[in-house]
């Protein structure tokens, strides 16, 4: 197994991440005998704290606004000191002192609760009841994407960027963001949030790929919630959002190996893919589970014992002809038992990725279009089901590469939206069955997600390239504001272009009437 530094910033990408993080300290093991299914060294590693305790930290750099990390300190870690830097410029100043100092932000609800269930472990007349605890206490008391992390961090993986005045917005600024990379360019960053740190991203991977230009590089871009295509006349802010997220696809179809779309959950739209779960699309604590668990699950295989997958073998599989570098994530939360196909494989399928107004579940009419790849992770299924989902993918060509996992954990720290929530696991007991973890401590769902390259990508790629030619012809002071001149738009628009022919392949198998191809 090869490890892994993972690379995220931004409020929503910092979210997603919590979520991720929580699920990988659930499969960490404590009890004499059990053994975890993951190899933690992959995205862990192991260190001490100043008490001589080994730990194990996330392999982890994060960026976001300072106002963002909530409670959160970069100094030691969670819930520590961030007074030893103060200290020591104090002590070197011989004057007199007058202090001000912020009131501290208080620590979370579920914190609290994870504290005191942490006392009642300790004390041997303690009751138990953990899981109930902490469930109850971390409904709606969200407040940052810190008020429900389960790990603890390496002090040098914290990054805080300076805070923005109220008046200036930064949603949308290219340049803005090549400016912050520029101020801390002594370090390693990456943004995942586009419209925010659009030019950050492209920055940091330029410096990146000029010091290592083959480690391959998985790249997750959530994009912004503004549409191309949707826009009214004056909305200018709203197209400075559409062409930073063009800037930052033609960024990554250079510098990243595989990019896996993500569309902005204000974009969602409702449906039967939501059977099951009572969902806040306005929260962001919500919101972010769900992406959250299915790109742990599809990314599950590089870190299961005994898989052969990396992220150059996944990056390969996916992009074959060596054209296809941007895939999109899909998947079913949760499974309901026992599957049916035309339910769970085809209705409630919902492609997180899709172009907005195609309603993330595909037509039934469009199956007939051939996929270049794709990867399925199924976690939970019995046996039974496993001959159902392998007789369904026979037809399919390609034929999908199905992985089959262990069922996904769900730790005190994920959203209540679950109408039926899984009942907990008995204490202290291990079950060898093929799709539940030895070492199953917490309760479990049962998931199906999956990466894939499609000619469907075309439809998005056409859209943005639109969006670039109109806004070019119609709004130039959109394009001068944001600091890209004509030739730039120029080159912008025929590079999204040709990744729209190149994705939906010399027969043109997505039609996409409502772009107006008679104007391209």
């Amino acid at each position: 197994m090869k490890e892994i530094i993972y690379i995220q910033a931004g409020q929503f990408a910092n979210y997603v991440g919590t979520h991720f993080w929580n699920t990988q300290e659930s499969y960490f093991t404590y009890e004499e005998g059990e053994e975890s299914d993951v190899v933690h060294d992959v995205s862990f590693r192991e260190g001490l704290t100043q008490n001589g305790e080994s730990t194990f930290c996330p392999r982890l750099l994060l960026f976001d606004r300072k106002a963002h990390f909530g409670p959160l300190s970069s100094a030691s870690g969670l819930y520590g000191s961030e007074t030893g830097g103060e200290e020591e410029a104090t002590a070197s100043w011989s004057g007199n002192v007058v202090e001000y100092r912020q009131e501290r932000i208080p620590e979370s609800d579920y914190h609290k609760s994870l504290n005191a269930e942490e006392v009642e472990r300790e004390s041997p007349h303690a009751e138990t009841g953990e899981h109930s605890h902490a469930a109850d206490t971390q409904k709606g008391n969200v407040r940052y994407w810190s008020d429900f992390s389960r790990v603890d961090f390496h002090p040098r993986s914290l990054q805080k960027l300076p805070d923005l005045p109220e008046w200036k917005s930064y949603a949308g600024d290219w340049n803005l963001g090549k400016e912050i990379f520029k101020q801390h360019d002594k370090g390693i960053e990456v943004i995942n949030d586009t419209p925010a740190y659009g030019g950050f991203t492209d920055a940091f991977l330029t410096a990146f790929r000029d010091e290592f230009p083959k480690i391959p590089c998985l790249s997750v871009p959530l994009l912004s919630h503004i549409c191309p295509g949707t826009l009214e006349a004056d909305e200018e802010r709203g197209m400075a959002r559409v062409i930073n997220d063009a800037l930052c696809l033609r960024s990554l179809d250079t510098l990243a190996t595989m990019s896996i779309l993500i569309q902005a959950p204000e974009t969602w739209t409702t449906g039967e893919w939501l059977h099951g779960i009572n969902l806040n699309r306005n929260s962001l604590y919500q919101t972010s589970a769900i992406i959250s668990a299915h790109l742990e699950s599809s990314t599950l295989p590089l870190r299961l014992k005994g898989s052969t997958d990396d992220l150059t073998s996944a990056c390969e599989m996916l992009n074959r002809e060596g054209e296809t570098r941007f895939a999109q994530l899909s998947g079913v939360f949760p499974l309901h038992s026992p599957v049916q196909p035309d339910r769970d494989f085809v209705r409630r399928m919902y492609d997180f990725s899709a172009f907005p107004g195609s309603g993330g579940a595909v037509p039934h009419a469009e199956h007939e279009i051939l996929d270049y790849a794709k990867i399925y992770v199924a976690r939970g299924f019995s046996a039974s089901d496993r001959r159902t989902f392998d007789k369904w993918c026979e037809p399919h060509r390609p034929v999908p590469y199905n992985i089959y996992a262990p069922a996904y954990p769900i730790p005190t720290s994920f959203p209540p939206f679950l109408t039926s929530p899984p009942p907990p696991p008995p204490p202290h007991t291990a079950s060898h069955h093929p799709s539940t973890p030895a070492h199953a401590h917490v309760p479990t769902v049962r998931v199906l997600s999956s990466f894939c390259t499609t000619p469907h990508t075309a439809r998005l790629f056409g859209a943005y390239a639109q969006a670039v030619e109109e806004c070019a012809a119609h709004r130039p002071t959109v394009l001068e504001t944001m600091g890209v001149e004509r030739d730039e738009a120029k080159e912008l628009k025929d590079v999204l272009w040709a990744l729209r022919d190149g994705y939906a392949g010399a027969e043109g198998v997505v039609e996409e009437p409502e772009l107006g191809e008679d104007e391209q």
